[in-house]
């Protein structure tokens, strides 16, 4: 057998478009006082047992979306990340392979306020599909990778582009605290690896590709990074960024979207 997986959640299998049937979205959000994973129903938010990662339920309690305090939704995980997976943004230096690099548990958030290291100069946005794990895995195939998958959330993989190229190692380029701001939202679906990750600064688009066009697909991600690191439940995957991007500068607003997953804002301090 030339994979493991431990018992745990699976995604469904993704085969057609996404409609609202075949799409669940789950959060995490402060509930008076207490950490409550919800389920979107319309305007509805339906309570959980436990995270949907750990296989919860619906318990019978609601509230509304639109009082609704989120929080992080990953547990301490390990943030991986892929480099040129676009041709777009790339050039003719996309690699024969997925080229991967970590970053920090600590960047990440939910988006909102970002004060930069004061020495960052040269930070700049790039909109991301994000993929979240649901279960062990090692060693999977490409065929049988989407068995690891929970779900996908929406990422910007902030870069301090002059660390970038001056350091060794991209840990503070890419890992400084608040760098990979997420949307709130995880989101299952039996869509087609078919979303347009939009990037808007100060309301106006400055990126805007469908995932289709990626080098490499989630499932050359997924299996490629468990050939080497074992992927466990709550890992999340910066899938690579399109297109240009530029400089970030004191009260810049960032929002990344892709339709049907959600959105995440950051301003910058």
């Amino acid at each position: 057998m030339n994979y493991i997986l431990s018992t745990g959640f699976a995604l469904l299998l993704l085969s057609s478009p996404a409609t609202a049937e075949q799409t669940s979205q789950f959060a995490l959000i402060d509930h008076e006082g207490v950490k409550t994973w919800v389920k979107r129903d319309g305007d509805k938010l339906l309570h959980l047992n436990a995270s949907p990662i750990e296989k919860g339920q619906v318990n019978g309690q609601t509230s509304a979306e639109a009082s609704a305090k989120y929080l992080m939704p990953i547990k301490p995980a390990t943030v991986f990340a892929v480099g040129l997976n676009y041709r777009s943004h790339a050039g003719d230096a996309g690699a024969s392979k997925p080229e991967i690099f970590y970053k920090s548990y600590s960047s990440l958030s939910i988006g909102g306020p970002l004060q930069l290291p004061k020495d960052a100069r040269n930070v700049h946005f790039e909109g991301e599909l994000v993929v979240v794990i649901g279960q062990s895995c090692s060693k999977v195939s490409k065929q049988n990778a989407r068995e690891c998958i929970f779900g996908y959330t929406v990422g910007n993989d902030l870069t301090e582009r002059s660390w970038q190229g001056r350091d060794l190692q991209w840990w503070r380029a890419k890992g400084a605290d608040g760098f990979a701001p997420i949307s709130p939202w995880i989101t299952q679906t039996t869509a087609e690896n078919q979303f347009t990750v939009t990037t808007k600064l100060n309301g106006d688009i400055v990126q805007q590709e469908s995932s289709a066009n990626m080098i490499h697909s989630v499932e050359d991600i997924v299996s490629y990074i468990s050939q080497y690191v074992s992927l466990q439940a709550y890992d999340v995957i910066f899938t690579g960024t399109p297109g240009r991007t530029k400089a970030l500068k004191s009260g810049d607003q960032v929002e990344v979207s892709i339709e049907g997953l959600g959105k995440v804002s950051t301003q910058i301090e």
